[in-house]
């Protein structure tokens, strides 16, 4: 029988994954489930907000691609921030962080990841955000009508 892992004595970490291309959301869903993690997966923006609002547990933490169409990742985590201010976020994206891909003014607070990352750099990026002090703060959410 497989015992638990001792360093992880947190409760189930609930993750949305927000990410356009399906091989790549496979994969990180595969990589995030193994380590433990309990992930909800959407491939656009509207399919997060729909699975945030009509989900009844605690999402913890927004893993989103940064750029989509209709709407890119930092909307889409300060729109979410709304619902649920300690939520926390990581952003994601192939191409360099620069203030013109990631305006401070849209969202500010997110993590931020380089694709293509390793499954070690991913678990660790994500193990790093949901330590802060922000992740262990009671889900107080505000919940979209269904």
């Amino acid at each position: 029988m497989h015992s638990p892992d001792p360093l992880h004595k947190s409760p189930i970490w609930t993750i949305l994954l927000v990410e356009d291309e399906e091989s790549v959301r496979q994969i990180t869903r595969h990589v995030l489930e193994s380590a433990g993690y309990l992930v909800l997966e959407a491939s656009g923006p509207d399919q997060a907000i729909d699975l945030f609002s009509r989900f009844e547990g605690s999402i913890h933490l927004l893993l989103t691609d940064m750029i989509m169409p209709t709407m890119n990742g930092a909307e889409l985590a300060a729109r979410l921030k709304e619902l649920r201010p300690n939520l926390i976020a990581i952003l994601m994206s192939g191409y360099a962080a620069t203030t013109t891909l990631f305006p401070t003014h849209l969202y500010t607070g997110a993590w931020y990841i380089q694709k293509p990352f390793t499954v070690q750099s991913l678990l660790s990026r994500v193990a790093e955000a949901l330590s802060t002090p922000q992740a262990q703060l009671p889900a107080a959410e505000n919940r979209l009508p269904v």
